[in-house]
């Protein structure tokens, strides 16, 4: 654990498209001192850390949705708080539901993770789809391997994490989402509890 967080003070990685910039953008912070080996060869690119011809536009573009995302962040933050504590409020209220994603300054304000105990994952997230809702089973660079679950790995049973989705809220998504949300989890919930018996 104590290497993992010196690593992470060393490099730190950004996708441009996780803030609306154009996909295939990224930047990497490297801390002073250290150096990297280039992975593409060639010319004098990027200070020799990288060969190839710059996509200059694509690095604007990022560099711009960076900045919007940082002056819009504090409303932004604000407004996926409001949502995701709607959602936990009324999901909360259900017998068979565990919530792992808290509300406060620990957990990231965007991203929901419960479970239906009883029911997997997968179907839940199939529920949804059929209502034009669009959840997850697990984080999007996880790999389809069938290995620990991060959930199963702090310490949850395997059986509950099993059930366990996630919600990722964005800055289009508006207190209607969540409205709407709840709605037809309460439909989907009644049909649940139907099979579980």
């Amino acid at each position: 654990m104590r290497f993992g967080l010196v690593i992470a003070l060393i490099l730190l990685f950004f996708s441009g498209h996780k803030y609306h910039a154009p996909r295939g953008t990224g930047f990497v912070y490297v801390k002073a001192g250290r150096t990297l080996a280039p992975l593409i060869n060639g010319g004098g690119q990027e200070l020799g850390r990288r060969g190839g011809t710059e996509n200059t536009p694509a690095m604007v573009a990022m560099a711009r949705a960076l900045r919007i995302a940082k002056e819009q962040e504090a409303k932004v933050v604000a407004q996926e708080r409001a949502i995701k504590q709607a959602i936990i409020d009324h999901v909360s209220q259900f017998e068979h539901v565990k919530v792992f994603s808290g509300n406060d300054a620990g957990f990231a304000p965007h991203i929901l993770c419960f479970a239906i105990v009883g029911v997997r994952g997968e179907t839940i997230v199939h529920a949804f789809e059929k209502h034009d809702i669009f959840i997850s089973t697990t984080s999007a660079c996880s790999s389809k391997k069938a290995e620990t679950s991060t959930l199963s790995a702090m310490g949850v049973d395997q059986h509950v994490a099993e059930s366990a989705v996630r919600i990722s809220l964005g800055d289009q998504n508006t207190m209607a989402d969540a409205e709407e949300f709840n709605r037809v989890f309460d439909e989907l919930y009644s049909n649940f509890t139907k099979i579980m018996g």
